[in-house]
């Protein structure tokens, strides 16, 4: 592998970047406290473009840093506020405890998941639940255990009753694909195709070089390494850059966000939530975000960041 990355074109790297990031999209994206830690310390939006939702902070020593989402806060004119809770599903568990206590501060919360309305799946435990015999899901089960973190399903408590399904269903799923003429692969391909047309050399992309994945072979820190090198890639990826009329074509993105739209349009019909939360994939919110401020009337008036993955 560290032969054929030494041989390779610039240009083909960063293709074989994009494809790397988006199977690795495919499988996370599938399924107040009185006091408030620094990560969860608010800090007022300086600009309406599009947010980001993910990003790394380097540590003090090399091969550590953070990986953070965000929760990025809107107001409309009646005084409500949405939040649009960025979610890494496979994280360190005290990510998941922050967010468990957060969402307790929410008069409603609208959840992802591909599952039945019905259906949640049950908290804390490890060996059964929805999506459990998934090949999705014990694919992330896999990474999740290989980057010794925790996975989402096991660690939200979803029977929390402020919580709303706000996705599709697997029949739902499987008929807009069949509409579309869609399959889990071609969903892949056009995911990695949509990827590549929306990168530009607006942001600096150093992605996975030659010579950071030489000093990962003969590193002793290759655990660290490998979530550094992994956490890097997620935070440069540019998913955020998605066109309205690319985003709008991808069934993993598009179709499931307008589930999500309909339910919080539902929602602000009920005078007495006032607090709301749209708790999502991080690759979603771009969409999400561009929907409730040009037809729900929401502006940005802040942020708040939470460590996913703190690297040592």
């Amino acid at each position: 592998m560290t032969v054929f990355n030494l041989a390779v074109s610039l240009r083909n790297r960063r293709r074989l970047s994009i494809l790397l990031f988006s199977f690795i999209f495919l499988l996370l994206s599938y399924p107040s406290n009185s006091q408030e830690s620094d990560a969860f310390a608010v800090q007022k939006s300086q600009s309406q473009l599009t947010s980001r939702f993910v990003r790394f902070i380097e540590g003090a020593e090399q091969w550590q840093g953070r990986l953070q989402t965000s929760i990025a806060i809107y107001e409309n004119e009646s005084g409500v506020t949405l939040n649009l809770v960025s979610a890494i599903h496979m994280a360190d568990a005290s990510y998941y405890d922050g967010l468990n206590d957060y969402f307790q501060s929410q008069d409603a919360v609208l959840y992802e998941l591909v599952a039945e309305a019905g259906q949640r799946p049950a908290f804390g435990e490890a060996t059964a639940g929805i999506g459990r015999r998934s090949p999705v899901s014990m694919l992330q089960r896999a990474m999740a255990g290989f980057l010794k973190v925790s996975f989402q399903l096991e660690k939200i408590d979803y029977t929390q009753a402020n919580f709303r399904h706000a996705d599709v269903s697997p029949a739902q799923l499987s008929e807009i694909m069949q509409s579309k003429n869609e399959n889990s692969f071609s969903m892949f391909l056009s995911l990695a195709l949509a990827q590549s047309l929306s990168q530009t050399d607006s942001r600096p992309q150093p992605g996975l070089g030659s010579l950071a994945i030489l000093k990962a072979m003969v590193t002793q820190q290759r655990d660290s390494v490998v979530k550094y090198l992994l956490a890097k890639e997620l935070s440069n990826a540019e998913l955020t850059a998605l066109s309205a009329e690319l985003e709008s074509q991808l069934t993993i993105l598009g179709d499931r966000n307008l589930a999500a739209l309909r339910v919080l349009k539902a929602s602000l019909k009920d005078p007495q939530l006032r607090r709301l939360s749209i708790f999502y994939g991080a690759a979603h919110m771009a969409g999400i975000e561009r929907a409730i401020v040009s037809d729900f009337g929401f502006k940005k008036v802040g942020e708040r960041w939470l460590d996913a993955w703190i690297i040592l």
